[in-house]
């Protein structure tokens, strides 16, 4: 399976990253935000500034890669990504609840190409007293890494968030004890781009609650 935005580990422990918020923003093309980015910096803490650089650095990769799924005809307009405010209430620690052999099954993609992936377990997490599950999997060939692939809808999908589905994914798996960290919750390509292929969360995980977490419409196709 193509991963959809070539980012490292999520499970990494987190660091203190020494970098100037304001020459990021500016190579970004992004000077709206610079006012706002720098008077919230000294507030936040370690976790918030690892995210909030993670998500500058995907705006940069959007912008200047050459192979960036962001339209020519958007290029113009494009002023990086929609984001929730990063929450570390939708940050869950778990257990996955593996299957007792891994299962073959078929996801279905935007284009009708069907992909063959391992589903391995779940991972449980628990909102408001109530629990949840989301079903993981695991590419069959792992010539492109060993990774976890949550894909998922929720009650926020084709509203506030892309009505085809999200993804998270846990990569550099070391155990089955892991974090399930909704804001790092990602749009496919095709949320971008038409031409892209993307596979569609199955029905298990359709969550029947919304996760205003991670990413949000893409700005310049919303309401189209």
């Amino acid at each position: 399976m193509k991963r959809y935005f070539p980012f490292q580990n999520r499970e990494r422990s987190l660091a203190v990253f020494l970098f100037v918020t304001s020459l990021l923003l500016a190579s970004c093309g992004q000077p709206d935000k610079k006012d706002e980015t720098k008077s919230d910096a000294a507030d936040d803490d370690v976790y918030t500034l690892e995210v909030k650089k993670d998500r500058l650095e995907k705006d940069k990769y959007l912008l200047t890669a050459p192979n960036t799924p962001i339209k020519a005809s958007d290029m113009e307009l494009f002023a990086g990504l929609s984001y929730y405010p990063v929450d570390k209430s939708f940050v869950f620690e778990t257990v996955l609840r593996r299957l007792a052999e891994p299962e073959e099954v078929t996801i279905a993609t935007s284009k009708d190409r069907p992909r063959i992936m391992l589903h391995i377990g779940a991972l449980p997490f628990t909102v408001e007293g109530k629990e949840y599950a989301l079903q993981v999997y695991a590419p069959k060939d792992t010539t492109d890494g060993n990774y976890w692939f949550i894909p998922f809808t929720d009650k926020t999908s084709g509203e506030e968030t892309y009505g085809g589905g999200r993804y998270i994914d846990i990569d550099d798996i070391a155990s089955d004890s892991t974090f399930l960290d909704f804001n790092y919750a990602y749009n496919p390509y095709c949320s971008y781009n038409e031409r892209y292929d993307c596979p569609i969360p199955p029905p298990e995980n359709a969550l029947p609650i919304p996760i205003p977490a991670g990413e949000r419409n893409y700005p310049l196709h919303h309401g189209k």
